[in-house]
């Protein structure tokens, strides 16, 4: 994706609202980049990953306001991915598994299940301080 892909997103002789929803976009890619491996910007790395995968409504509506083709981003967002220009370590993954089963836990009611979630949080904690900063595939 590359500032080539960007500058060209956003160059081209279009109507200002486009050309703003496109930086949403553009925006969106740069933010898959992130290399910190904190949480803040693990779980925002991630949230980011899954719009664009998951091709929500949201992700459609912005990309159809920015005049794109939604298949032609993810399309060249995973193969940015394959090509290793974007790239997932061990400790953001771990902190997105930490952050589900977190969320997960506030959730639910049952005093037992709580009791047994809890352990597994409290694990996985445990694991995203053990975990490294080595790259992994997804």
């Amino acid at each position: 994706m590359g500032i080539n892909f960007a500058t060209e997103m956003v160059r081209q002789n279009l109507p200002n609202e486009v050309k703003m929803w496109r930086a949403v976009i553009n925006n969106a890619l740069g933010d898959v980049t992130i290399n910190s491996s904190d949480r803040k910007s693990s779980l925002y790395k991630f949230a980011v990953h899954d719009w664009i995968i998951q091709n929500s409504d949201d992700f459609q509506q912005v990309c159809y306001y920015a005049e794109l083709d939604p298949e032609n981003i993810r399309r060249q967002y995973m193969r940015a991915i394959k090509l290793k220009k974007i790239l997932f370590t061990d400790r953001q993954l771990k902190w997105k598994k930490y952050n589900d089963n977190y969320q997960k836990l506030k959730t639910i009611k049952c005093r037992e299940e709580r009791k047994k979630l809890r352990k597994i949080v409290e694990y996985l904690r445990q694991l995203v301080f053990k975990s490294t900063n080595k790259i992994i595939e997804i």
